[in-house]
């Protein structure tokens, strides 16, 4: 490609949030010559492991630790910084394209102002909804929709994270050149096995952050577990003060933090691993019907069968069903989990049916498949 990237993200590797993990897997796609990476240094992380044929990772900013007070407003006294270094990142590199990843205001606008300033194309790349997100009528909600829609104005196309945004944006924003680039994996995709008979006590496994735009559903799913007396194995970067808080930290529930590496080994433990998305909390009902968690790929690879527990109305529950990877449970109840539960645990050909789709599923989500997307929504652009 004779343009080089630079893919702006305040999340970026170390760090091991969704958007970080999404940066991650699409950059080891493009060599050096192909794209640079930026964003900010994650407090406390370790060092990455990095092979010299990926894209550069250049650090902006410091980050600070999530639990200090005053974070947000911190970040904001880097901001002219942030657009100093950002010129001088562009200029050095020769960046023609600019990729600029939200959830972070910050680094959106950033992406924006540079792409201005250089005359740079600008490709915004939403990984959650952004003016559905702020409270109507608030003064965050006025700039959002003054900054949002200068962003649709200057961006050659609009990257999101999953074709339930495409709809989404396509109904409310009728003229925008919109695509899904979705979350991708690098690994190879795993030979089907026949999933073993779940014991007298089945296993259960949990994976991601869990936060609102999932804990109702999480609480929920935990109940139901705990009536069962079954282990439950939660793998995820959430603070443990927050679980405990919902009440989810009770009976045989065990709490780890491992490694994307480890991840899908651990997921492999369980008998029956459980995706949860939220029904209803502090998210907007547009957010709840698009997003489509980071964490389903570990899910769809595991090789194990999944239980979904997700509302009727939401891109997620529509794809696992459209793709027959997950036995859904569209309730909010506990008593249609454990249902669900009993199915699973009877029926061996639902679950090889489901595990043997979730693999097959899985090729969707392959890097390359998504780093050449994207190759050509530049080229075209």
């Amino acid at each position: 490609m004779p343009e080089r990237i630079l893919l702006l993200s305040r999340s970026v590797p170390p760090e091991t949030t969704g958007s970080a993990v999404v940066v991650l897997n699409l950059a080891k796609q493009f060599s050096r010559a192909e794209m640079v990476v930026a964003g900010e240094h994650p407090h406390g992380r370790p060092a990455i492991v990095w092979k010299e044929e990926w894209p550069e990772i250049v650090y902006l900013i410091k980050g600070w630790s999530q639990t200090s007070r005053g974070t947000r407003w911190r970040r904001r006294t880097k901001f002219p910084w942030l657009i100093f270094r950002c010129l001088r990142l562009v200029r050095k590199y020769k960046c023609k394209a600019i990729v600029a990843v939200f959830p972070n205001e910050d680094f959106l606008l950033a992406g924006y102002v540079v792409s201005v300033l250089t005359r740079a194309k600008f490709y915004p790349y939403f990984h959650n909804t952004y003016l559905e997100q702020c409270q109507l009528g608030s003064l965050h909600y006025r700039f959002a929709r003054w900054f949002q829609s200068r962003v649709f104005t200057r961006a050659k196309h609009i990257f999101v994270m999953s074709e339930g945004m495409v709809q989404l944006y396509r109904e409310r924003y009728p003229d925008l050149k919109c695509s899904a680039l979705v979350h991708s994996f690098n690994e190879d995709i795993p030979e089907f096995n026949r999933p073993p008979q779940p014991g007298t006590s089945m296993r259960f496994a949990m994976c991601g952050n869990i936060n609102e735009s999932c804990a109702e559903a999480t609480v929920r799913v935990c109940a139901a577990i705990r009536q069962l007396d079954s282990p439950l194995t939660i793998l995820s970067g959430t603070a443990r003060t927050y679980l405990r808080r919902l009440g989810i930290l009770q009976g045989k529930v065990r709490y780890e933090t491992v490694s994307w590496g480890l991840m899908v080994q651990r997921l492999e433990e369980a008998d029956i691993v459980v995706l949860a998305h939220g029904f209803k909390g502090g998210l907007s009902k547009e957010e709840y019907s698009t997003i489509f968690p980071t964490r389903t790929i570990e899910y769809l690879i595991c090789g194990r069968p999944i239980l979904a527990h997700a509302p009727a109305d939401c891109h997620l529950t529509r794809f696992l069903r459209e793709q027959g990877c997950a036995l859904v449970v569209d309730e909010p109840s506990v008593e249609a989990i454990l249902a669900a539960i009993q199915r699973l645990y009877e029926d061996g050909d639902l679950r090889s049916f489901l595990v043997r789709n979730a693999l097959r599923t899985a090729e969707l989500f392959r890097a390359p498949v998504v780093a050449a997307a994207l190759r050509l929504a530049l080229a075209k652009s």
